[in-house]
């Protein structure tokens, strides 16, 4: 019997550019996704505002038929903590705000990643 093997995922957001007069978008992230030393580098990751959150959403291609399809698939475990990284940039950066919540000790980063 095998036991399940462990890999080590490094998430670096490279750069985080602010876009603006383009709708809900906000900005464009490059962020570097280290699977156990391999290095893979997407470039155009979105950053969307929308009425009630703001969404980190992977880069994207329009198909021939004209719909717009995800370029690359990741797992919830790399897209996840990838969107929190992401969503921590533009705040550190000042692209993006804290919400603050009803109560006074609590404050919340609304995202969603697509």
């Amino acid at each position: 019997m095998t036991s399940p093997s462990t890999t080590t995922v490094q998430i670096t957001v490279l750069n985080l550019a602010p876009i603006r007069g383009r709708g809900n978008l906000l900005a464009l992230a490059d962020v570097e996704v280290r699977l156990d030393g391999v290095s893979i580098i997407l470039h155009g990751v979105q950053v969307c505002a929308t009425d009630q959150r703001t969404e980190v959403r992977l880069p994207k291609y329009r198909t021939p038929d004209g719909n717009w399809m995800a370029a690359i698939s990741l797992p919830d475990e790399v897209k996840g903590p990838m969107g929190d990284a992401v969503i921590a940039v533009g705040v550190e950066a000042g692209v993006l705000r804290v919400k603050v919540t009803g109560s006074v000790l609590g404050s919340e980063i609304s995202r969603e990643t697509c």
